[in-house]
């Protein structure tokens, strides 16, 4: 990890790989094992943190460069809404972190709403007024409406990335291809800033296993896509379809649980380990004696296949990352994800 950090982001990757690295051998913020039927091995949940500093570092090497300086203040100036809306989600699920189970999750509900109604107020572009839809767009014409739609589905869309984290690189790989998509695309420091940091968490999540985001790397990973998605719908860069497809896993996976469970009479909003990576994941223990190795696998496969084929297309140019064409990928997503679900089956009881 520490040769594969050196080389690729240079003696400041080492650093927060080390620091990395003396965060697993904490005995505060431990994971349960078995979380999720993924986890097999005692980690931190101090994930969040190491993301969030790799982050930081980032932004000061940016800050040192005398080129790149002035951008930096202006950046965070200028998105300082943003950066608000990450820092306050991010907050939250760190307190969750340390003191497990200490925030009832109506209070973390609420208190998500709270932070993102706080950032559309003071970001209201953010706030789409028509997706191209005739009968949708009239809606989202009235200025209320729309506020409230997108506050609702901006929760929700938190809480799907927090309910997916679990699988090694499954989360934090699916945020460092929207970084690298984005960092092109769009101006800013922040993109690349979180490039470089994510890329690191990932190397050590993958390889060691060690270290899970946790809520606070859950929630501010999840609060970073949706603002940064918002934001580039809102300048046109892309289109509704596109963002489907990038975030198609945590979305699509969340509304199949809450349904299947719904259909079971369980609560929709229970924890389970019926998830496809669940499913994945059994797959994978059995080909793979480490444990660690088949939850890298799983994570890193649905990544690739999910989110990964938003990349392929990008990088291929085969689509126009704002052409609604993008919606026919995504039904193919549906389908595939049915028949992955379907043909693995549901755990057994040793399996999870």
């Amino acid at each position: 990890m520490s040769l594969l950090a050196t080389a690729a982001f240079g003696v400041g990757g080492l650093i927060i790989i080390l620091l990395m690295q003396w965060m697993t051998l904490q005995s505060y913020a431990s994971d349960a094992v078995d979380k999720h039927g993924i986890a097999e091995v005692q980690a931190s949940r101090l994930g969040g943190v190491a993301l969030v500093l790799g982050v930081l570092i980032s932004l000061a090497l940016f800050m040192f460069n005398a080129d790149t300086a002035p951008e930096v203040f202006s950046q965070v100036q200028g998105n300082w809404p943003i950066w608000l809306g990450a820092a306050g989600c991010f907050a939250l699920g760190l307190i969750e972190d340390l003191r497990n189970n200490s925030l009832s999750p109506r209070f973390r509900l609420i208190s998500k709403a709270l932070v993102l109604v706080v950032v559309f107020l003071l970001a209201p572009q953010l706030v789409p007024s028509g997706i191209g839809l005739p009968g949708v767009d009239w809606l989202l014409s009235i200025p209320f409406v729309a506020f409230v739609v997108c506050l609702f589905f901006s929760v929700g869309f938190i809480n799907a990335v927090n309910t997916v984290d679990g699988a090694n690189g499954l989360v934090v790989g699916i945020f460092v291809i929207n970084c690298y998509i984005f960092t092109a695309e769009m101006d800013g420091i922040a993109l690349p800033a979180g490039l470089y940091g994510a890329s690191l968490f990932l190397i050590f999540n993958v390889v060691s296993g060690r270290l899970f985001l946790g809520d606070a790397g859950a929630y501010g990973i999840g609060s970073a896509m949706l603002l940064t998605g918002l934001t580039a719908f809102s300048e046109g860069a892309v289109s509704l379809s596109f963002l489907a497809v990038l975030f198609f896993y945590p979305c699509f996976d969340f509304i199949v649980s809450i349904i299947r469970r719904r259909l079971d009479g369980q609560p929709m909003m229970a924890p389970d380990n019926d998830h496809l990576h669940n499913r994945v994941h059994a797959y994978f223990k059995s080909l793979f004696k480490s444990k660690n190795m088949a939850n890298s696998a799983t994570g890193l496969s649905i990544a690739l296949g999910s989110s990964g084929v938003a990349l392929g297309g990008y990088v291929g140019g085969l689509i126009p990352i704002s052409s609604n064409l993008w919606f026919f990928v995504f039904l193919a997503q549906c389908g595939l994800y049915g028949l992955i679900f379907i043909s693995a089956g549901k755990p057994s009881n040793n399996s999870q």
